[in-house]
């Protein structure tokens, strides 16, 4: 079998395998001297086992039977059974010999040399059973792959210690520091000779602190390796039927955030199994197969690496978790009932909180959840909960690529400079005049609509307690936040510059603080602050408050929204003239065909990280529903079931008009039809559509 020398698996075995045969030699030549090293045929065994074991995993049956070998009769000196003589030792020498042939060899061809070992193994054999060893000389054949020929793998890989490459990471940081103070020092200057040297040096530090960071790079694959015998393990114990699925296991990340989110990602995958997936007998009598599925799935987006861990199992009933933050005290029954799906999902990363009846030696002790959470928030990684019941449960979690060194936004406000990672940032928006009007009040909550988008507001000045306004100024600038599946935007002072900067962690009387993810120090030598966007959004609780404000009103906004003068005018089937309210059209998309899944008599889409149900006008006002061979364009709306994928035929325009004239609905489905433009135009009734399309929407939330 040819196996590709470039292999990452097949690089790492002759890389560890070499310095394993370097330390065999040299613990060898030890044995001839017991008195110099006593330990050196302990370390002689371990390093041959280590070969052996390693085969086990490759398709190298005669290494490994080399290795087997060797192995056995380094036992019976171990035991004593066989003494240690000259002989012996040259034996021992050129198994040696012949297994670095055959790891040359396979770093050469892929696969293992034609020369026939045969009879090393039978002398290594004849040994081991006390009859005299035979001449060796004849087994040594010679071969284009002698000694003297160097292997690409000796020179192109290194081991380091970590430790060392931790400190040059230090340096690097401090490095990045300086530089940021040359550059803006050299921004004062008028010196074109001095400004081409800071650039180079820009340039030359930028490329020194990449490669430094790759090389802390590793694949995801390092954890994930681990967790099929995990999930077998419990599964047994479980009694239950699990499969597992791993993908992007070569995502890679810091090495130093692997090592915080391992354990987190372990407690995550045994609740899945323990407290998830059912038991067989009970899928096959939920309609579904006995075998449970369990999905991780790792990847990068957003300057960021994504991890999924999902399973289709029972589910977590959102009312449940009130019920028992009840029975522990927690929360009052007027404080339970107040709680959203989302927020209900949130109490299980609370101390001490757990739904196990019983403690068992795998659950209920109320510990681990909100440790998990915490060991996430300490590398400035999220978490966050979907499920719905005898569908399954999704755990999202997101993490930067490294802590050390990222870009950033530079901001002012109420004279103080802050700094935002640029992963967190979807666009910057300049208003003045007359835009700085369009900022309205919806329920109590600050929002500005940035396109088709309601975007909620939050005025850094007001959650900082600073002094300074900045509604008096005559420009206002938006910093449009992505925090978790939310937007919103951020209102300051100014926006100054980009830098990349050193992000360093804050003291521990400050860790309370979850608005902030640690502090900087700029170019000019001042301190700023790094604001932390999950943070912001929960302190400012402006996603809470614009969530729960738009499901409250969601069965009865189009009506409301009736008094609005937006209105986003698509065409429906027999190219009817259609209306729906802004105020309840969230955003437009379109959509691959490829990307719209049928189950059961639903098309579901995923959408920013959750499943949306679509419906196509023509299952209600057509004859039939065409086929879509290319993108359909879908309106994003909000119903009773918090939103819906509206398919169109095409979006016509958007225009103002006060609806002054109301005439009678024409048919299901349509609120009222009225006039704009001059033409006849129905307004739909999003509830309506959703009721007659699929009522079982509406009762999964009722």
């Amino acid at each position: 079998m040819s196996i590709a020398v470039d292999d990452e698996d097949i690089q790492a075995f002759l890389v560890e395998s070499y310095d394993n045969l370097d330390q065999i030699e040299q613990d060898i030549l030890a044995l001839e001297d017991p008195s110099a090293d006593r330990d050196a045929l302990t370390r002689l065994y371990r390093s041959l086992h280590t070969i052996k074991g390693n085969c086990g995993f490759l398709p190298f049956p005669k290494l490994e039977a080399i290795a087997h070998a060797g192995e056995s009769l380094l036992g019976q000196l171990r035991d004593q059974s066989v003494g240690i003589t000259p002989q012996i030792t040259s034996i021992l020498l050129q198994t040696a010999d012949g297994l670095r042939q055959m790891l040359r060899a396979i770093e050469a061809t892929g696969s293992e040399t034609e020369i026939d070992y045969s009879t090393l193994i039978k002398t290594l054999e004849a040994v081991q059973s006390g009859s005299p060893p035979q001449n060796l000389d004849s087994w040594v054949q010679s071969s284009k792959l002698t000694a003297s020929e160097d292997t690409e793998v000796a020179t192109s890989t290194i081991r380091v210690n970590v430790g060392l490459l931790d400190q040059v990471m230090t340096l690097v940081e401090e490095l990045v520091l300086v530089r940021n103070e040359v550059v803006s020092f050299s921004d004062g200057l008028n010196n074109s000779s001095f400004t081409g040297v800071c650039q180079r040096l820009n340039l030359i530090t930028s490329d020194l602190q990449e490669g430094i960071m790759r090389t802390r790079m590793q694949p995801m694959n390092t954890i994930f390796q681990k967790f099929p015998r995990v999930v077998r393990d419990l599964a047994i114990a479980h009694h239950k039927q699990v499969q597992i699925h791993i993908e992007g296991a070569e995502t890679e990340l810091d090495r130093r955030l692997i090592e915080h989110i391992k354990d987190p990602l372990t407690h995550l995958i045994r609740n899945c199994v323990d407290h998830g997936i059912e038991l067989p007998e009970v899928r096959v009598a939920q309609g579904k197969l006995p075998q449970g599925q369990l999905s991780i799935r790792a990847f990068h987006e957003q300057g960021k690496v994504n991890l999924e861990i999902r399973d289709d199992g029972k589910g977590i009933a959102p009312d449940r978790l009130k019920q028992r933050s009840q029975q522990l005290g927690i929360l009052t029954s007027t404080q339970a009932d107040a709680l959203s799906d989302q927020e209900a999902f949130d109490l299980m990363f609370l101390p001490g909180f757990s739904t196990a009846e019983h403690v068992t030696n795998l659950s209920g002790r109320g510990v681990g959840m909100d440790v998990v959470r915490s060991n996430l928030e300490r590398v400035n990684g999220t978490i966050e909960v979907r499920s719905q019941i005898n569908i399954g449960t999704t755990f999202r979690i997101k993490i930067p690529l490294t802590l050390a060194i990222v870009s950033a936004l530079l901001i002012s406000s109420g004279n103080e400079r802050f700094a935002i990672a640029q992963t967190n940032i979807q666009e910057l928006v300049r208003l003045e005049g007359q835009q700085i009007a369009q900022i309205e009040t919806l329920y109590d909550i600050p929002v500005y609509r940035l396109r088709e988008t309601l975007l909620p507001l939050v005025y850094l000045n007001s959650v900082l307690q600073l002094t300074d306004k900045v509604t008096d100024s005559e420009i206002v600038y938006l910093v449009v936040i992505q925090a978790d599946d939310y937007q919103f935007g951020v209102v300051v002072d100014a926006i100054d510059d980009v830098q990349e900067i050193v992000v360093k962690p804050l003291g521990k009387q400050l860790k309370e603080l979850a608005i902030y993810a640690g502090a900087t120090i700029l170019g000019d030598g001042q301190i700023a602050l790094i604001l932390d966007a999950v943070g912001l959004a929960k302190q400012s609780n402006v996603m809470a408050q614009f969530q729960k404000r738009l499901s409250a009103i969601a069965p009865t906004i189009a009506e409301e929204a009736l008094d609005q003068q937006l209105i986003l005018l698509i065409e429906g089937p027999q190219r009817s003239r259609m209306g729906i309210p802004m105020l309840a059209a969230i955003r437009l998309e379109t959509f691959p065909s490829s990307a719209i899944e049928r189950v059961g008599n639903q098309d579901l889409v995923r959408y920013r990280d959750r499943i949306l149900p679509l419906i196509d006008l023509h299952q209600i006002f057509g004859n039939s529903v065409p086929e879509r061979d290319e993108l359909s364009v879908v309106v994003v709306a909000l119903s009773a079931i918090s939103s819906v994928g509206i398919i169109v035929d095409r979006i016509l325009d958007i225009v103002e008009d006060s609806l002054s004239f109301k005439g009678a609905a024409t048919r299901p489905g349509i609120r009222f039809c009225t006039n704009i433009q001059d033409q006849v135009t129905e307004m739909l009734d999003i509830d309506a559509i959703v009721e007659i399309v699929n009522p079982h929407l509406l009762r999964q939330v009722g």
